[in-house]
């Protein structure tokens, strides 16, 4: 299918959902501005340089209580996943799964663990994508994912108060906010354990995660290392406790934390973590309003409760209509933001389409989603 892209204004940037759009004031940036070639250990990068202040922007866009530890982890989520069931499981664990990266979480990291414990996961039945099943209130651990990146399901705020509302007097509530850390605003100090990749809202590379541990985490990692024998790279002691002067155990992504560190600030300038919520909602509702008028897709997690704003996933519901055609079409563009195109995740087999609604996709507003909606609506015109 060959395209005529003439007299139409193609979007500038990348709507994949990871590694996602970076802060646009910083993609003209010399890399060697970016602390590249240098010791991770000089005092103005950790203790008294980019860590401390990375770590401080961080803690003041998502508001996390001063007495939590803040860590860069180094190794993307599912290693720091890893680190949280080594570091912090006990007895028991539960968890809700409800696509691709709730599952790695819930179900497989844990399956590997060489120790006994208590395992209860809560799955959705039939057609719906979320678990009708309440979770293990009692259990050590229990595992969260506010926003699934892979089907675009969220777990609603009030889900989430009531879990650390009925939680056990020995349960730690722990959080992946992958999709959605900095850009979704979450009830606030709900969570003994949050673990993020930084690579989607705040528009850094892949392989560097936050780890926000409470002091109630911390201590159960003392209390689990009494038990058993923790892996090194997975000790989240040693994290902890580097951490305490901004510094980390293992030589990190230095260019990652500074690019994370441009995000929060430019976040926190911006009217903070309210303000990239009401940014993310709005390119969402952008979408799901020329999604109601196309007459060729439509929201896929039809309850407004349960859809994610970060990451939307649209249903395609014409027949004609291929998902693979959309994607081929754009890359075709030859332009490098749109190789990626607006793909669905591998484990999604429904004909959809998966769209970033990431805060700098677009920081002012809707019109590079206007210029996606008008690049697929002339992309349909050839298909049907």
């Amino acid at each position: 299918m060959k395209i005529n892209w003439d007299n139409l204004s193609l979007p500038s940037v990348t709507f994949a959902c990871g590694p996602a759009q970076m802060l646009p004031t910083v993609r003209e940036m010399p890399l060697y501005q970016t602390f590249l070639e240098r010791s991770h250990r000089a005092d103005d990068i950790s203790t008294h340089g980019l860590y401390r202040r990375a770590t401080e922007e961080l803690r003041t866009l998502m508001h996390i209580p001063e007495d939590y530890t803040v860590c860069f982890f180094a190794g993307g989520a599912t290693i720091a996943m890893e680190a949280v069931l080594w570091s912090l499981t006990k007895d028991s664990l539960c968890g809700l799964s409800f696509g691709a990266f709730s599952k790695r979480w819930t179900e497989e990291l844990p399956r590997r663990l060489p120790f006994p414990f208590r395992h209860t996961v809560c799955q959705p039945f039939g057609n719906d994508f979320f678990p009708a099943q309440q979770p293990d209130y009692s259990a050590g651990l229990i595992l969260l994912t506010p926003n699934e990146t892979s089907t675009g399901v969220q777990i609603p705020n009030r889900y989430l108060e009531d879990v650390w509302q009925f939680r056990g007097e020995d349960t730690l509530v722990a959080w992946d906010t992958t999709s959605c850390a900095g850009g979704r605003e979450l009830p606030a100090a709900s969570y003994d354990v949050q673990v993020f990749g930084l690579q989607k809202c705040f528009g850094a590379g892949g392989g560097t995660a936050g780890v926000i541990l409470s002091p109630k985490a911390v201590a159960r990692i003392s209390e689990v290392k009494k038990m058993r024998t923790i892996p090194y790279a997975l000790d989240l002691s040693l994290a902890a406790e580097q951490a305490k002067q901004f510094q980390t155990v293992n030589t990190p992504s230095t260019v990652n934390i500074w690019l994370c560190c441009q995000a929060c600030q430019w976040m926190n300038k911006n009217g903070g973590i309210r303000a990239m919520d009401i940014l993310c909602r709005t390119h969402a509702a952008y979408l799901e309003d020329w999604a109601a008028k196309s007459g060729y897709v439509a929201p896929m997690i039809e309850d407004e409760l349960f859809r994610s704003y970060t990451t939307l996933t649209l249903r395609i519901t014409h027949p004609q209509i291929k998902d693979t055609l959309i994607n081929n079409a754009l890359a075709a563009t030859g332009l490098a933001n749109l190789q990626d195109g607006i793909k669905k995740h591998r484990s999604v087999t429904a004909n959809s389409l998966r769209i970033a609604c990431f805060p700098f996709v677009d920081t002012t507003g809707v019109t590079q989603y206007q210029q996606l909606t008008a690049s697929v609506d002339h992309i349909i015109r050839h298909l049907i």
